[in-house]
């Protein structure tokens, strides 16, 4: 590689954004010859036929697939002796860290990621002398769902537009579970007197593709729902309408829940901050956090919810009435007593019809443990969480794209893809 060369390695790329990471550095985001080289680490086995990301050809960046890398165990220079056997390590010029492993217990889990961050970072520290920028998300935890804002406490933390600065003011109870607190104090002390620096980025919602399913992915959760039951109803892909009247979907929730703001943000618009911030190191370095979003101006779940149903050709509405339960004291997980069938407990009832119907990845790689909770997003986010984007719009990166966009094209790629109808 030349010495102007980059190379990029992007840790959990099968993940929600490392998939989109991925896919944006070889559609040459920013623009062509910004990166020559992009490595994909991912712990699972993976085919790289089944990933769907673009064709190689003279122009996109030579892609290494790279398997087998469990963080977990050992230490950074064990890691790094590792690495140095697959990856050309030493070329790294930009990590893109994307790895989060589930813990039921929340400390031991913060202590688990910890750990493993560590690693990645040493193992660089030891063997890439050309480093130049570390990015990682921090925003939601897959896990419990827990978020740097404490916005998954019951009735959230802080009083919305949610502002970068607010995560030094977490109750210290709360703090202690969130791991992204830990990564800066890595990263503040790795970095001290290095040429290489480093961001966070903060989503809430998070809305993408990835081929091989996921634990939690609300995105997901919901084609697999509203395929069924487009399909159940005889107007699924392929299958004639024999009703005259249009179909009705309710929205999966209370009115609180409908009505609340918030700012999704879909994969790649994360991807793409992500990679703007790290060719940007002197506006967007130092460790500083960027709220990300599709769009400045909050949304509705309730408003989303009817395009989202058009896609599938129904027609979306409000929460059923046996739904209207607007204590905003639930948890994630936590269901009223008068819910009707889940999407959860819909898909689990009628998937059968996707294998019938060529989509065998529909069942195996649909939506794991999570199913619970994303059933109850629902019923206990009834609160405003709205981020404000004036720091982000300040480092010179646009956002202005329709939030339920991101939504259209992740259920094209999931399609395209067989994880629905």
């Amino acid at each position: 590689m030349s010495e102007d060369s980059k190379h990029a390695i992007v840790y959990g790329a099968s993940g929600i954004i490392g998939w989109a990471l991925v896919d944006q550095l070889l559609s040459l985001y920013p623009q062509a010859g910004t990166f020559s080289k992009v490595t994909a680490v991912t712990n699972r086995p993976i085919d790289l036929s089944d990933m769907y990301w673009p064709e190689a050809d003279p122009q996109t960046p030579a892609l290494q697939l790279v398997s087998g890398v469990d963080l977990r165990h050992g230490d950074g220079a064990a890691l790094a002796n590792s690495l140095k056997t697959k990856v050309d390590i030493e070329s790294v010029t930009h990590v893109y860290y994307l790895v989060f492993t589930a813990v039921d217990d929340n400390l031991e889990e913060v202590a688990t990621n910890r750990q493993m961050f560590r690693n990645v970072i040493d193992a660089h520290s030891l063997l890439s002398p050309r480093l130049e920028f570390v990015a990682f998300p921090g925003g939601t935890r897959a896990s419990k769902l827990t978020n740097g804002y404490g916005i998954y406490a019951p009735g959230g933390i802080f009083t919305p537009p949610l502002q970068e600065d607010m995560v030094n003011n977490l109750p210290s109870d709360y703090a202690k579970t969130v791991v992204y607190t830990e990564y800066r104090k890595l990263l503040n002390a790795a970095s001290e007197g290095q040429k290489w620096t480093w961001c966070e980025v903060c989503p809430d919602a998070i809305i993408g593709f990835t081929p091989n399913g996921s634990q939690f992915s609300l995105a997901l959760h919901w084609a697999q729902y509203l395929s069924l039951y487009a399909y159940n109803h005889s107007i699924g892909p392929g299958v004639q309408n024999t009703k005259s009247a249009l179909v009705e979907v309710s929205f999966p929730g209370n009115i609180a829940s409908a009505n609340s703001l918030f700012s999704p943000a879909s994969s790649k618009t994360i991807a793409r901050f992500m990679i703007y911030a790290s060719m940007h190191p002197k506006k967007c370095g130092s460790g500083q956090l960027f709220n990300i979003a599709d769009n400045e101006v909050p949304c509705k779940y309730g408003e989303l919810w009817l395009r989202l149903a058009k896609w599938f050709g129904l027609v979306g509405k409000g929460p059923a009435e046996t739904s209207q339960a607007q204590d905003n004291t639930f948890k994630a997980g936590e269901l009223p007593q008068d819910t009707s069938m889940t999407p959860g407990e819909y898909v689990a009832k009628y998937r059968d019809a996707f294998a019938k119907n060529g989509c065998p990845n529909a069942v195996s790689r649909g939506v794991g443990a999570g199913n619970r909770q994303l059933d109850s997003v629902g019923y206990w986010l009834t609160f405003d969480r709205q981020m404000s984007l004036k720091k982000l719009k300040e480092s010179g990166f646009e956002v202005d794209k329709d939030p339920a966009q991101g939504w259209l094209e992740t259920f094209e790629m999931f399609r395209k893809a067989g994880l629905i109808l």
